[in-house]
C-alpha cells in the first residue's frame, strides 16, 4: 500500500501530464494567442510543478520552491482573472473597464491589509522570525479569497444579462471558476481551518478533481469553439433585448464616469 508520500508524487505526475495536455491543445487549436494569460498560466503551473519533481514533498527544498514560485502563480491567476472580463465583456468596454479596474484596486487593497497585519510581529523578537511566513500566508488567503470572489461574480453576472458567448469563452470562464475555486481557493480555505493533518487527507482529491477539470478543458476548447452559434446570433427575444438594453445603458454611464464626464 503507497504511503502518503508516494501518493503525492504520483498526482504531481498527474497533474504534469494534465497541464500538458491543456498546453498543447491550446497550441494546437490556435487559442494561445486569444488567451495569453490563461496559457501562460498553465505554463508557470507546470513549470512549478516540473522543478519541484525530483525533490520529496516533505523536503525543505520543495517547499522553498513552493514558497517562492507562488506568487508568479498569484500574479498570473489575477491576469487571467481581468483577461475573463476582457474576453467576457468585449462588447461592453466600460463594464470591462470598470470591472477590471474593482478587481485590482481590491486585490491591492487585501495585499496592503495583510502587509499591514503581518507588521506588528517585527517588534516581537520571538515570532519576528516568523513574519515573512506569516505575511504569505495572510497574502495567500486573501488574494485567493478575493479572486474567487469575482469569479462568482462574472457567474452571476453572466446568468443574469445571458450574454451571447461562444462556446470557449463559456467553457473558460466557467471552467476556470470551477478549477480555481476547487484547486486553489479549497486548499487555502481548508488549510486555514482544518489544520495541517486534516488538510493532508483532502489535498490529493481535491487536486485530482482540480487537473480533471484541467483535462477536460483541453478536449472541450476547440479551434471551431470560438465562433458564436447560429442559434444564439438570432436570438431576439424580448426579454433578450431588455437586457441588452440594460447593459447598453450601464456601459454607457460607466464610460462616461471613466472619462469624467
Amino acid at each position: 500500500m503507497p504511503n502518503f508520500q508516494e501518493w503525492v508524487r504520483g498526482v504531481l505526475f498527474f497533474s504534469i501530464f494534465c497541464h500538458a495536455i491543456l498546453l498543447m491543445r491550446l497550441w494546437k487549436e490556435g487559442l494561445v494567442k486569444p488567451y495569453p494569460f490563461l496559457s501562460l498560466f498553465v505554463v508557470a503551473d507546470l513549470a512549478q510543478s516540473l522543478i519541484a519533481l525530483p525533490f520529496s514533498p516533505s523536503s525543505t527544498t520543495y517547499r522553498t520552491i513552493q514558497f517562492a514560485s507562488s506568487p508568479v502563480i498569484w500574479l498570473l491567476a489575477y491576469l487571467v482573472v481581468v483577461e475573463l472580463y476582457r474576453v467576457i465583456l468585449e462588447d461592453y468596454p466600460g463594464i470591462s473597464s470598470a470591472g477590471r479596474k474593482a478587481v485590482t484596486w481590491c486585490l491591492l487593497l487585501a495585499v496592503i491589509i495583510s502587509a499591514a497585519t503581518a507588521v506588528p510581529g517585527l517588534n516581537n523578537s520571538q515570532s519576528g522570525k516568523y513574519v515573512l511566513f506569516k505575511l504569505y500566508l495572510t497574502t495567500e488567503r486573501s488574494v485567493t479569497l478575493g479572486l474567487l470572489l469575482f469569479l462568482v461574480l462574472v457567474q452571476l453576472f453572466l446568468a443574469r444579462y445571458r450574454l451571447r458567448l461562444s462556446r470557449n469563452r463559456i467553457i473558460y470562464s466557467a471552467g476556470y471558476a470551477l478549477y480555481f475555486g476547487i484547486g486553489m481557493a479549497a486548499s487555502v480555505i481548508a488549510g486555514g481551518l482544518l489544520g495541517v493533518r486534516m488538510f493532508g487527507m483532502m489535498t490529493i482529491s481535491i487536486v485530482v478533481i482540480a487537473d480533471l477539470i484541467l483535462l477536460a478543458g483541453a478536449f472541450l476548447l476547440t479551434r471551431q469553439g470560438e465562433f458564436l452559434p447560429a442559434s444564439e446570433m438570432d436570438d431576439n427575444s424580448a426579454q433578450r433585448l431588455h437586457l441588452q438594453q440594460q447593459l447598453a445603458d450601464m456601459n454607457r454611464l460607466l464610460s462616461r464616469a471613466a472619462r469624467g464626464r
